[in-house]
This record gives C-alpha cells, sequence and structure tokens, in this order.
C-alpha cells in the first residue's frame, strides 16, 4: 500500500536501439499533503518556540544570573548543532513521523547530492554561529546583569522572520 503522501509510479521506457524496454520507477509527492505536514511541522516549532521565548521572560523577571541562562541557551545551540550534525551524517532524523516524510521529501525532491550539500552548508553556518556564541558568553563580564524585556526584540522579530519564511516557502510549493 502507498502513503497518500506519495505515489509510486511505473513507467517503461524504450531504451535506445528500440529492442528491450526499462522499467523506471518515479515518485510523485501529494504536494497538498505535503504542505499539510509541513504546516503542522511549522506550527509545532511555533509552539516551542514561544515556550523558550516565555520561559526566557520568566528567567529574566525572576532575577537569576544572566549567566546561567546564556550558559543553558548554548547549550541548547550546541544540541541543534549536534542534531543536524546527525541528520547530516546518517540521512536520518530524530523525531516524529512528519519529521522523516518531509525528510523524505527534500531529498527526493532535491535530489541526495544537492541535499546533503545544503545540509553541509547549514551545519558549518550553525556551528560558526554556535562557537562565535559560546566565545562572546564565556567572554562577558559575569557581573553584567543588565537584561530587560528590549533584549528580547532581536528573538521576536527572528521568529517572525521565521515564520514569514517558512509560510513563503509553503506556499510556493510545487
Amino acid at each position: 500500500m502507498v502513503p497518500p503522501w506519495q505515489q509510486k509510479k511505473v513507467i517503461g521506457k524504450n531504451s535506445e536501439d528500440g529492442a528491450r524496454w526499462e522499467i523506471v520507477s518515479e515518485t510523485q509527492w501529494n504536494i497538498q499533503e505535503v504542505k499539510r505536514l509541513k504546516k503542522k511541522q511549522l506550527i509545532l516549532a511555533d509552539i516551542v518556540i514561544l515556550l523558550i521565548f516565555f520561559l526566557s521572560i520568566y528567567y529574566v523577571s525572576v532575577g537569576w544570573p544572566i549567566f546561567v541562562f546564556s550558559t543553558l541557551s548554548i547549550v541548547l545551540v550546541w544540541i541543534v548543532v549536534a542534531y543536524s550534525l546527525y541528520t547530516l551524517i546518517t540521512g536520518k532524523v530524530i523525531g516524529t513521523k512528519t519529521s522523516r516524510i518531509l525528510l523524505s521529501f527534500e531529498k527526493d525532491r532535491l535530489g541526495k547530492k544537492r541535499w546533503k550539500r545544503k545540509k553541509m552548508i547549514e551545519v558549518v553556518f550553525l556551528t560558526i554561529v554556535s562557537a562565535s556564541c559560546t566565545v562572546l558568553v564565556f567572554a562577558m563580564e559575569p557581573s553584567i546583569e543588565l537584561v530587560s524585556f528590549i533584549n528580547l526584540w532581536p528573538c521576536i522579530g527572528a521568529w517572525l522572520g521565521y515564520n514569514v519564511g517558512e509560510i513563503f516557502r509553503i506556499t510556493n510549493l510545487q
């Protein structure tokens, strides 16, 4: 049985000399189902981001040390780097069935070589950003405790930019 998000189609192809037929198997994805799965994944990512955002606000409002908060944030960022590296090396994803299906779709749509190149660029970029943030956090003066809501505006802007970008990619999916 073929899953609803993809359809296997076997096509007979005449060889160049016309004497034999080659069987080519082609996967056709149900784009509407893929769009629905991408929207579902976007909503789950938004819930996680909002949870982290509200925990950050709570942490700042309680007045706990900013160095501890920054260190925990850096650990979280390095976990994301490790997860991306794992996906690049193994080609597998840790997560829900939706994540596995969408990874399979991306590999099929882009081709394995382009997907791997794109994933490698992502891992290198995340590693550079993570290393830079790590250096900044550990070079930071531990006595600096000035954090206010105004410092959260870049996070809100990044979250909105992420959502606009994902919505744009979902609507342009063909």
